[in-house]
């Protein structure tokens, strides 16, 4: 009875995982020190916007004035738990692009695809630095913005090593 089992539904051979090719290791490595910097440019973002957060306040309640009866204290509460949010929320992304991370070294496609908008999205703000759009003073804003180009350029390289020809068959369809 086993026999005829067998013959019916024989048994997969085994599955023999594929390495992990070097340049997707190294792209992963490019990627998490990549994420490293952003907490870098996260931190100047936001010692820079809190140095400003008189002047952001007064602008938000200049804009509000009129719509709303609200104090310039309230608003500058509103502007410091606004920072706080923020805050959070790059920590959130950042957790999610660490597991992104760690799906390419599996040889997952889907986060190799987000990785490369992901990396698009910071080299063109990392262009806008360079631009100098937005520019804000002091030495935390220029902190955050070399950190900016410096993270584009590491996701750069890191795109680049992902979609090499050793790379690419690493990241088809097949056993692991």
């Amino acid at each position: 009875m086993r026999d005829q089992l067998l013959a019916v539904n024989p048994m997969p051979p085994p599955v023999i995982p594929r390495p992990v090719p070097e340049d997707v290791r190294t792209a992963g490595l490019l990627w998490y020190l990549a994420l490293a910097v952003g907490v870098v440019q996260a931190v100047g973002s936001l010692i820079a916007s809190i140095g400003q957060r008189r002047d952001l306040a007064q602008q938000m309640f200049d804009q509000v004035q009129g719509q709303q009866p609200v104090t310039l204290a309230q608003v500058q509460v509103w502007v410091m738990v606004l920072l706080v949010l923020v805050a959070v929320f790059w920590l959130v992304l950042s957790g999610i692009a660490v597991a992104f991370v760690y799906q390419l070294a599996r040889g997952k496609s889907w986060a190799r695809s987000i990785l490369t908008g992901f990396a698009v999205f910071l080299l063109l703000g990392a262009a806008g630095t360079l631009i100098g759009s937005g520019a804000k003073p002091g030495a935390a804003a220029v902190v955050a913005g070399c950190a900016g180009i410096v993270q584009a350029v590491l996701a750069g390289g890191a795109v680049f090593l992902c979609y090499r020809k050793e790379s690419e068959l690493f990241f088809r369809p097949g056993p692991r």
